[in-house]
């Protein structure tokens, strides 16, 4: 069964696939950022710089402060940025938190702009082609008798 990562990720085929600790961190700020209240979080009034500040140094910072245990670095920075993923979401986290931390922490550590980047172009193709998606659904209903 895909997971809520799988099918945010399948919405960028030409972005190669990573493996190991790189795709369970990428996978981490998938669910954080999706977790987010996007109507009345306060990182909702500051989308302007989420992606440049407070999604980066937030998930650095987190890294430093959880003592190579995922399970505090997602308290932390989920607590921080109010992310609260749903019920099939949580699934998957609770799978990925039970990773070998250190290699996950390190990563996200010296490669925090890059996961940020890859979360961000994922976030704007899953959104491009669900409005696709929505746009060709009202139009077959406009046809229809």
């Amino acid at each position: 069964m895909a997971t809520s990562t799988d099918k945010w990720l399948a919405s960028v085929p030409e972005l190669p696939a990573l493996t190991g600790a790189h795709s369970t961190a990428e996978r981490l700020l998938l669910l954080l950022h999706y977790g987010i209240d996007w109507e009345s979080g306060w990182v909702a009034s500051r989308r302007a710089v989420y992606w440049e500040h407070h999604l980066p140094d937030r998930v650095r910072l987190a890294t430093y402060r959880c003592g190579a245990d995922l399970d505090r670095w997602w308290g932390i920075v989920s607590e921080k940025l109010e992310s609260r993923p749903n019920a099939s979401q949580r699934l998957e986290l609770s799978q990925l938190l039970r990773e070998p931390p250190k290699p996950v922490l390190t990563i996200m550590r010296e490669s925090t702009r890059a996961l940020v980047l890859r979360t961000q172009i994922v976030a704007t193709a899953y959104r491009e082609s669900q409005t696709h998606t929505r746009r060709r659904r009202d139009n077959a209903g406009e046809t229809s008798p």
